[in-house]
């Protein structure tokens, strides 16, 4: 039987933000209840805090935001190529429409977090821990998931060409609906994975066994 998927919270969020323009970050800074849509970037902070902020269609292209934290976060239609989003914590946070091309989320720590229709092609979310999470038709195309903690992660009707799972168990993950023709692994992180009938051909064939066709 298939085990039911746990909710996934979405971001909280009170409907009168107020509306603020974002140029500098400093050490420790704490940005909350407001609606962001112009940002002068890329910008720089460690150890930064946004709760309860809603951000549309802003560029933070090659920003450094290394040891951030994100609570009740909405990204809608932004630009986040090359983030560097190292060490970040993300609870109840939804990207919608965004592209994240090279952003840099390793050993960051997700729980609740949505991704839906986003552009994320090498992607890095090594040594992570995602819990509660999905990914809703995004291209995660040559994204790299090595030594990942996985813990009720959807990826539904994602193309996952060429990602890599290295050291990563993908037991219950349920890769059926995704589109690839090759992802990178040892073969041990398959155990327990949900995969098509026609994916379970190219994995077989990946491993070096030949199949047999009737004439």
């Amino acid at each position: 039987m298939k085990r039911k998927q746990r909710a996934i919270h979405e971001p909280e969020l009170p409907e009168n933000l107020e509306e603020i323009e974002l140029t500098h970050l400093s050490y420790h800074d704490l940005i909350e209840l407001s609606r962001i849509e112009k940002i002068k970037g890329p910008l720089v902070g460690e150890h930064v805090r946004f709760e309860e902020v809603y951000l549309k269609k802003v560029t933070l292209s090659q920003s450094r935001l290394s040891f951030s934290r994100w609570t009740d976060v909405i990204f809608n239609g932004c630009d986040l190529s090359n983030v560097d989003f190292q060490d970040a914590y993300f609870n109840r946070v939804a990207f919608h429409n965004c592209k994240l091309a090279g952003a840099d989320f390793d050993q960051a720590n997700f729980q609740d977090v949505q991704f839906i229709e986003c552009e994320a092609p090498y992607c890095l979310f090594n040594q992570t821990l995602l819990r509660d999470m999905a990914f809703r038709q995004c291209l995660l195309k040559g994204a790299n998931f090595m030594e990942v903690q996985f813990d009720n992660v959807q990826f539904g009707y994602s193309v996952i060409q060429d990602v890599t799972f290295t050291g990563s168990s993908l037991a219950s993950i349920d890769l059926s609906n995704c589109q690839f023709r090759t992802i990178h692994l040892t073969g041990e992180e398959l155990r327990g994975a949900i995969i098509s009938a026609e994916q379970a051909v190219s994995f077989i064939e990946l491993f070096g066994v030949q199949v047999k066709y009737d004439e």
